[in-house]
């Protein structure tokens, strides 16, 4: 018996595994196209970091969307770096470092462009150092934020300053930067009396040289001129000084100093045997006064 056999079911079956065979080599082959594509496509561009500033010899890595600009008008400062933390605004961060002041740890040729009375610090984070913030300084047609800190080698402060009706596009600039390199020195932390402790180191030493060979002059008699010339001296470091004080040890030093120059004021003027001998008991009275209140400040 002869068996038919349907070969058209046949031919029909194999048409459609041929197919579906290619539709899956090209469901495989889209799929490693798009896939080789995605590998083989440039990324896009990314913009290359500003290179760090450099602030008195310290290097301070910039936020990447930082330019260079100029500072605003009447607002340069010396020794600074000026930038527009947002491009196309008026918003600005000044850069600055150097020895504070006064005890507002703010650098001294900054700081002369302040108003003589500041707000009281907040206390805050620079680069991950410790700082200070003063602000908002409203300072004629602008807003300013100021923030320092200091380190055994000098205080970097950031101004973050805009025209009031866009202070919000200057508003906190300090916390975009990234890092302060080591030429920054170690981290202080701020305090009131944080200014007069590294700086009165330098004033003292001066002022002991000409004390040293000063009293030596004088203990061989009188002394006019050379009692004049020590006078001047604790003048000269109380005067330098007196800006840094402010707490009680430190301006009761600085009280100290003018307290002894004008026992030697005293004892330049003296007339006779017995008011020399009573002039020169006051300066000693005043140079232990002097010692004390310094030994305090340790």
């Amino acid at each position: 018996m002869t068996m038919l056999v349907d070969t058209r079911s046949e031919r029909s079956a194999g048409l459609s595994r041929t197919r579906l065979a290619g539709l899956a080599v090209l469901a495989v082959a889209s799929a490693g196209g798009w896939w080789l594509g995605g590998v083989a496509r440039a990324p896009d561009p990314v913009a290359a970091p500003p290179p760090p500033a450099t602030v008195s010899r310290i290097q301070v890595e910039l936020p990447p969307a930082w330019t260079v600009a100029p500072a605003p008008p009447g607002s340069a400062v010396r020794g600074s770096q000026s930038y527009a933390p947002v491009a196309g605004m008026p918003a600005r961060a000044l850069l600055v470092s150097g020895l504070p002041a006064d005890a507002s740890l703010v650098p001294a040729a900054l700081r002369a462009e302040l108003p003589a009375q500041l707000p009281q610090p907040r206390r805050t984070k620079l680069a991950g150092r410790p700082a200070w913030t003063y602000g908002p300084i409203r300072d004629g047609a602008r807003v300013m934020e100021v923030t320092v800190a200091p380190s055994t080698a000098a205080v970097l402060a950031v101004a973050c300053s805009a025209p009031t009706e866009t202070w919000s596009a200057a508003l906190g600039c300090e916390a975009g930067i990234r890092s302060i390199g080591p030429a920054g020195g170690d981290p202080l932390t701020p305090a009131p009396d944080l200014a007069f402790r590294r700086l009165a180191p330098g004033a003292l030493r001066k002022l002991d040289g000409k004390r040293v060979a000063g009293r030596a002059a004088l203990a061989r008699g009188p002394r006019p001129a050379v009692a004049r010339n020590l006078a001047a001296a604790h003048r000269d470091a109380a005067a330098a000084l007196a800006p840094l004080a402010a707490t009680k040890s430190t301006t009761a030093a600085v009280a100290a100093l003018r307290r002894t120059a004008g026992g030697y004021d005293q004892l330049a003027r003296a007339a006779g045997r017995d008011r020399y001998l009573a002039a020169r008991q006051a300066v000693n009275r005043a140079e232990a006064g002097l010692a004390g209140a310094l030994k305090r400040l340790r």
